[in-house]
């Protein structure tokens, strides 16, 4: 069996650089495609790529090209003609156009099938604040959907035990480049979801924006929209936006920047948790001790406004009132008493002297009575002469032989008329 030649990383590359020198077209020629991962360096040199619907090739344009080749400023999704060269860059063995000269002839096609796609998904309302669901705190199952690389799955699994040991990770892992790429992701997603995750990272480490060209397709955007469970995106991709970070409910820079994030670190935690139970204690202790002192005088003014307690109250009111107004009434009693005996003293002395007045006007009236009283004046001589029971008063009352009745003080005389004798 022949022995094959054996080269060197380097004499291959070489190799393959002598043959692509050796292509004159290679040397000289025109490539018509889309600018995307558009970059300069410190230098001011240009490094992009050039793509199609269907490949796409690395570029770059030193700083001392772009005086005369380059009249305006590239963009992403630019369409352009590039001038230059097909070269091989020995160190990394990869083939790259060498541009000289730039020209811009319009928009990608491209890039203005993404802008379509960003449009229609923006009017569906994906992009909506509203419909973005908040990231838990304190996650404890976590789902990944990244490239089956154990570095960098390595790398998530390291950085979550730093942050929470107690943390679980769920790793599906998907094909994140080419054909596939999209459908496979979509499918990590839909199962995460169905698994009842906290929060679900979606990303790969980094690449350039064709590598990340799944993250742009329809299908990844419904599958984050869709799901129940919140997704954070990570692609390690700072510069462009995809249209999953524009759906996600929140955007890292690379799944473990993502895991960072997410976790706390219990530690943390832990002393929050301990700083925050202290702050409550307090705030419950002197908030009991409030309650305690309002419950006393709760107490006391229960007590004070009971019943029994009104009702002693009460009692020793109606104690004093009536110890009141036994007092009131022994003094007035007492001042009514002297008042009755001075009142007495005066009637008795008023009646008396009535009585004196009333018995010396009786006796006057009575001497006054006598003095007018017939009886009276029989007792002087007098007597009262009745004939027939009417009284003689007149010497034409009576006749000779008429019986007449004499009544003196002290009875009648009974006698007949013998004579009359008138005065003339």
């Amino acid at each position: 069996m022949p022995q094959n030649n054996i080269y060197t990383v380097q004499e291959l590359n070489r190799r393959i650089q002598d043959l692509i020198s050796g292509e004159p077209w290679l040397g000289n020629l025109c490539v018509e495609g889309e600018i995307t991962g558009f970059g300069r360096d410190k230098k001011g040199h240009c490094y992009f790529s050039l793509k199609d619907s269907s490949g796409v090739i690395s570029a770059v344009m030193f700083a001392g090209k772009q005086r005369y080749g380059l009249g305006f400023t590239p963009k992403n999704g630019d369409k352009v003609h590039a001038f230059g060269r097909v070269e091989v860059y020995v160190r990394d063995g990869k083939y790259q156009l060498y541009v000289d000269r730039l020209v811009r002839v319009g928009d990608g096609e491209v890039n203005a099938n993404l802008q379509k796609l960003i449009a229609k998904l923006e009017g569906m309302g994906l992009f909506s604040q509203e419909y973005k669901k908040p990231i838990p705190r304190y996650p404890r199952k976590i789902g990944v959907v990244t490239a089956g690389n154990k570095a960098a799955i390595s790398d998530i699994c390291k950085v979550a035990k730093t942050r929470d040991p107690y943390a679980q990770l769920y790793c599906y892992p998907a094909t994140v480049q080419g054909q596939y790429a999209a459908a496979d992701i979509s499918r990590g997603i839909e199962i995460l979801d169905g698994m009842g995750m906290d929060v679900i990272i979606v990303g790969r480490g980094g690449g350039s924006a064709e590598d990340l060209w799944a993250f742009n397709e329809e299908q990844v955007a419904w599958a984050i929209f869709n799901a129940e469970t919140p997704i954070i995106t990570a692609t390690g991709h700072e510069i462009d936006t995809t249209v999953a970070d524009m759906v996600a409910d929140k955007r890292e820079s690379n799944p473990s920047t993502a895991v960072m994030h997410a976790l706390p670190v219990v530690k943390e935690t832990v002393s929050e948790f301990e700083q925050r139970y202290l702050y409550i204690k307090a705030l419950m202790d002197n908030r009991m001790e409030k309650y305690r002192r309002n419950l006393d005088g709760y107490a006391r003014q229960l007590r004070l406004l009971s019943p029994e307690a009104q009702l002693g109250a009460q009692r020793e009111k109606l104690d004093r009132l009536q110890e009141t107004m036994k007092s009131l009434m022994s003094a007035r009693l007492s001042s009514a008493h002297d008042r009755c005996e001075r009142m007495s003293e005066r009637l008795e002395g008023g009646m008396y002297r009535k009585y004196e007045l009333r018995l010396n006007a009786l006796a006057v009236m009575t001497e006054r009575l006598h003095g007018l009283s017939p009886t009276a004046k029989l007792v002087n001589g007098f007597g009262y002469i009745a004939s027939a029971d009417q009284p003689v008063t007149s010497v034409g009352d009576v006749e000779p032989g008429s019986d007449i009745e004499i009544t003196v003080h002290d009875g009648k005389i009974l006698a007949s008329v013998t004579d009359i004798n008138g005065f003339r």
